[in-house]
Parts: structure tokens; sequence; C-alpha cells
């Protein structure tokens, strides 16, 4: 192959959840079985504390800024529970957190053609993961759970960066760690704008996974991973 690295986005990319989850999904997570459900009158309520301390916390920050969720619940219990300790609102702040990550990874596996393609490509190509999240750490925890950490080089995340994609510094951050020439690489990922425009715009090379067949324009794209390995060979 003609490329010195290749970069992936992870979720829905690598890793896929059984069930995609919407934005309440996500709010049921962290409050179903946390522990401190007594601290609102139901889970609408807590889901409009939810919702407000994102919009608050978005407001806050540049654009592309990225936060860690756990920010967020503390944020929420500000506004929701301003009674609570300074450690009451931590306290409650972990258990949320807690919570929501142990439910979001029982939803996680990667399919059988993403591991067989890594395999294959991992004696060819060092590859590295690139990947906006919200949990820190979070990527680098799941990757080992489902037995595809050894595959890359180095990971690099939004919520450890600050900044998520499209910002170009995230890209920046990853190409100056893999240490090839950006024309040298070559993204894949899920997104259209952050996994393929984006990196074209920044100098690299990029292969959509168009899983839906929702942009069949793309010059190079695939719908099913096992027909990556020989796009790859001929870009």
């Amino acid at each position: 192959m003609n490329i010195d690295y290749i970069f992936f986005d992870c979720m829905e990319t690598l890793i896929d959840l059984h069930n995609l989850p919407d934005a309440k999904d996500y709010a049921m997570w962290a409050y179903k079985g946390s522990g401190v459900e007594f601290l609102w009158d139901g889970f609408d309520s807590f889901y409009s504390f939810y919702a407000a301390a994102r919009h608050k916390l978005e407001d806050s920050l540049p654009l592309y800024a990225e936060s860690e969720l756990r920010g967020q619940f503390f944020r929420m219990l500000q506004l929701s529970a301003p009674d609570l300790s300074r450690r009451g609102m931590e306290k409650a702040a972990d258990m949320l957190y807690s919570n929501y990550w142990s439910k979001y990874k029982a939803e996680c596996y990667v399919k059988d053609e993403v591991v067989s393609t890594l395999e294959n490509l991992h004696g060819t190509c060092r590859m590295g993961v690139v990947s906006n999240f919200r949990v820190m750490g979070g990527i680098e925890e799941l990757l080992e759970m489902l037995g595809i950490r050894k595959y890359f080089s180095f990971v690099v995340t939004s919520v450890a960066s600050g900044i998520r994609k499209p910002h170009p510094d995230i890209y920046f951050e990853a190409v100056r760690i893999s240490g090839a020439p950006a024309g040298r690489i070559v993204f894949i990922g899920d997104d259209y704008v952050n996994d393929y425009v984006t990196p074209v715009d920044l100098g690299m090379k990029a292969v959509y996974y168009d899983k839906n067949g929702r942009h069949p324009e793309a010059s190079d794209r695939f719908t099913d991973f096992t027909e990556l390995p020989q796009i790859l060979k001929q870009i």
C-alpha cells in the first residue's frame, strides 16, 4: 500500500452498539439504578436538567471544545440540587457517571469482519485511532475490553485533547504522533464530514465507511469492512 498510516474513527466504525441510543437513552443509562434517583421527581425531571446542563456547558465553551461527561453530571447537580454539599455533588456525579459507563460498555461489540480486517491490515501498515468521546480513557478501555487495542499504535480522543472533530487540531495531533506526512495517511470512519471531508481538506487521504449508503458521491467508500483491504491497495 502507498500509505504509512491508517487512522480509524472508533464508535460506529470499529465498535458498534447493539441498540443505537438516542439522547434520552444515554440519560436513562445514567439515571436508572444510579442510587441517586431520589434527587429528582422522576426521569422526566432528571432529563430536563441533564439537557439544560449540556446546553449550558456548550454555551460556555468555544466551538468544538470537548468536555468530559462527568462535568455535565456535576453541572446538572448544581442546577437541580443546589442544597447538596460539594462533597455530596461529587459523590452523586461519580455514581451517575459510573452507572452510565457500565451500561454503555455492556452495549458495545465488534463485528467479526472488523476483527478479521484489522488482523489483515496489522502486518502491512501502522494504525491509530482518532475519536470523539466524552469518557476519559473510555475508548482505550473499550478497545482493550473487546480485544482490538493491540492493533493500534496510539489513541487520540477529543476528551483528552480538549477539542473534537472536525476541528483541525485533533487531526494535527494525530499526525504529529504518527510521524507520517499527512499525504501518506488514510482516514477511515463513518461520519462524512469528520472522517472523510475534513481529513481530505487537511491533506490526508480518506475512505468513507458508508454503511448506510448515504453518500454514493464519495470517490473512495465501502459498505462492508471486508472490502477495505482491496480499496487501500488501490489508493
